[in-house]
């Protein structure tokens, strides 16, 4: 693959290449790694800026950088951006029917819209194809700058290239591609959220003194990055504790509808269940109803869901409400990728080539803390309104 970041970010020894490696998730570590013993030359530390360009600076990034910024935004052969009295971004958006990216379109439209940018979005309605015409279609009609989510890595790669190799700045957000041919890319890392779950279970169980202690698992949609890193981190975070066990797994595509039938088919050939996993909120939410229908006993069944949305169908008021035992605060980085958009097109600012976002955990002894600050439906007292809760990191 071309431009990787290796060959990219300039000279440098080594150990520090491997070290940066380790920091990442398993799926963009497999992919990077296949580079790095012919390419064993990354630096540790920002290339110097080219020509019109300026690389950020600390106090900008929200988040950890895993990856360092390159010597610009765009290939060598473009320019920094021209200035211009209007700009126009595009949101090319995996699926908002889920509602966690229906809340990351709500906070990037509200912060476009406080920075005074037309923002256009494009639901590919998790249809690949259709994410690839969208992002032709937002190329052929030269926006300013692409922001996309996408539906699976692979499928999107080449076209996501094609908007960057064409001089448009490509911001992707939470899901990554198998290359490096972008602007920059942020997201949560999902391996540490899902071993994050899967500790939290295992210390449950230990503290319920079941052994075995049996785990129902909801996954996301099949080749999107995140349902392999969090099901991926989950096994990490159980693995201490022996008597936890995976007894059944199957895909829901993040979706509460498909969950049920998913959950019904589960906890009707396994009689004994005590956790249900979903990878997302909804599916855990899906997972409830499908227990509750079955006449399971659902004060001994620990529901644990990823998101943290204070909506009112969303993770905080689930805990609330004693459907999810637990829930982690997955970032929609929204707000992040306008704000990174902004310097890019406006100050030919240089960002990270890779942000992670902090996570947290939200559960019965905090929630109510969480939803006064978010300001979600139970909410006891006024508190801010950001369309997703980005809390200090829990791992």
């Amino acid at each position: 693959m071309r431009n990787r970041f290796a060959k990219l970010l300039g000279a440098a020894a080594v150990p520090t290449l491997a070290l940066g490696l380790l920091a990442l998730s398993p799926t963009m570590y497999r992919a990077l790694a296949q580079d790095a013993t012919a390419e064993a030359t990354a630096a540790a530390t920002s290339a110097p800026a080219a020509a019109g360009w300026t690389t950020y600076t600390d106090d900008m990034v929200d988040g950890k950088v895993i990856l360092p910024a390159r010597a610009s935004a765009l290939p060598e052969s473009c320019p920094p951006p021209k200035p211009k009295d209007h700009y126009t971004i595009a949101m090319s958006q995996a699926n908002k029917a889920e509602p966690w990216r229906t809340a990351m379109n709500q906070q990037l439209e509200a912060e476009a819209q406080a920075e005074g940018f037309d923002i256009v979005f494009a639901d590919a309605a998790q249809d690949n194809a259709k994410q690839v015409s969208d992002i032709e279609n937002f190329l052929t009609q030269g926006v300013d700058l692409l922001v996309v989510s996408p539906n699976e890595a692979a499928p999107l790669t080449d076209e996501i290239n094609k908007v960057w190799n064409a001089c448009i700045p490509v911001i992707v957000l939470d899901r990554n591609i198998t290359n490096t041919d972008y602007s920059m890319f942020i997201g949560a890392n999902n391996v540490a959220i899902g071993t994050s779950a899967g500790q939290y279970v295992a210390k449950w169980c230990k503290d319920n003194n079941l052994s075995p202690c049996n785990v129902l698992e909801l996954r996301g949609l099949e080749g999107a990055p995140p349902a392999k890193d969090r099901g991926d981190g989950f096994r990490a975070g159980i693995a201490d504790n022996p008597d936890v066990k995976i007894i059944a797994s199957q895909n829901a595509d993040w979706l509460r509808e498909k969950a049920v039938p998913a959950a019904d088919a589960m906890l009707s050939a396994n009689e004994n269940v005590n956790v249900i996993f979903g990878h997302n909120d909804p599916m855990a939410e899906g997972a409830y109803l499908a227990a509750q229908s079955a006449g399971r006993d659902l004060s001994k069944i620990l529901f644990v869901g990823i998101d943290g949305l204070p909506s009112a169908d969303g993770g905080i008021e689930s805990v609330l409400q004693n459907r999810i035992g637990v829930t982690f605060v997955y970032p929609t980085g929204g707000k992040q990728a306008i704000q990174w958009a902004k310097r890019i097109l406006t100050q030919d600012v240089v960002p990270p080539l890779w942000v992670e976002l902090p996570f947290s955990s939200i559960d019965p002894s905090n929630a109510q803390d969480v939803c006064n600050t978010y300001a979600c439906p139970d909410a006891t007292t006024g508190g801010a309104t950001e369309a997703t809760p980005e809390a200090t990191a829990a791992s």
